[in-house]
């Protein structure tokens, strides 16, 4: 933990530092109406990821996804998912909020989204060793790697990581069907720092569903975060699910 920085421990509410600067994010994923089908994975869609139900099942259809996840399913549904978590980081990150933990990163995207609004320090977690292989050849604007290392890892099975190695943890599109639930954030609050940053997207219904409202209160009364602010953002910006809004909960840990 950050014994070592005693004014964190006092820092009990996000600090907002002004709004991400506008256009730097354009272009990360094309606006597309359609993709180009590559190859037959390109069909895999919502249908099958919210179908998963083990780690296995995800490790196999992330797996297959790899490749063709940015040109397919986040071109089709112009994905803004992972903007939206970058632009509200940098409204609330604090000068020690780093290194940045990254979890269920997939390809890349929030990192690199992270990376054109700032030289933060990022690592990345991830189920899919495929998914990683692709953010690993993610690079910055100077040409630098986006995340410093890239773990592969079961975000509902205790993490090998030791306690307080991050300063803020993020995510887009991990906390939904069948893949993580609210119980991860007993092993995130442990390798988080004292006043770590959260950024966490969470699926509207699963956020209902799986009762995280009441999850977080509890952590809240147990002095464990700060109240969360709960902010609803686009996840697409085309297509059958334009008007559905994710759940973006942003806290610290206390």
């Amino acid at each position: 933990m950050d014994a070592h920085n005693p004014e964190r421990r006092g820092d009990r509410r996000p600090h907002r530092t002004g709004a991400a600067p506008p256009g730097r994010l354009q272009g990360l994923v094309p606006r597309l109406s359609r993709a180009t089908i590559v190859n037959g994975d390109e069909d895999l869609d919502l249908n099958e990821a919210y179908a998963v139900e083990t780690p296995d099942d995800n490790r196999n259809l992330y797996g297959r996804w790899a490749t063709t996840y940015e040109s397919g399913f986040a071109t089709r549904h112009a994905y803004v998912y992972h903007e939206r978590v970058a632009a509200t980081f940098t409204e609330s990150v604090g000068p020690d909020d780093d290194p940045v933990l990254d979890i269920g990163c997939g390809t890349g995207l929030v990192g690199e989204a992270l990376r054109a609004l700032g030289d933060w320090t990022i690592d990345g977690l991830d189920l899919s060793p495929e998914m990683l292989d692709e953010a690993r050849g993610k690079t910055a604007q100077d040409g630098s790697p986006v995340y410093r290392d890239l773990h592969v890892a079961d975000l509902t099975a205790p993490l090998e990581h030791g306690d307080g190695a991050w300063g803020s943890i993020v995510s887009a599109g991990t906390f939904t069907h069948g893949h993580v639930g609210p119980d991860a954030f007993d092993e995130l609050y442990r390798i988080a720092r004292i006043g770590a940053l959260f950024v966490v997207g969470i699926n509207p219904d699963h956020f209902e569903g799986q009762g995280y409202a009441g999850r977080f209160a509890k952590d809240v009364d147990a002095g464990r975060i700060t109240a969360p602010d709960f902010l609803r953002v686009p996840t697409y910006s085309i297509g059958e699910h334009i008007d559905r809004l994710s759940v973006l909960a942003v806290f610290r840990t206390a």
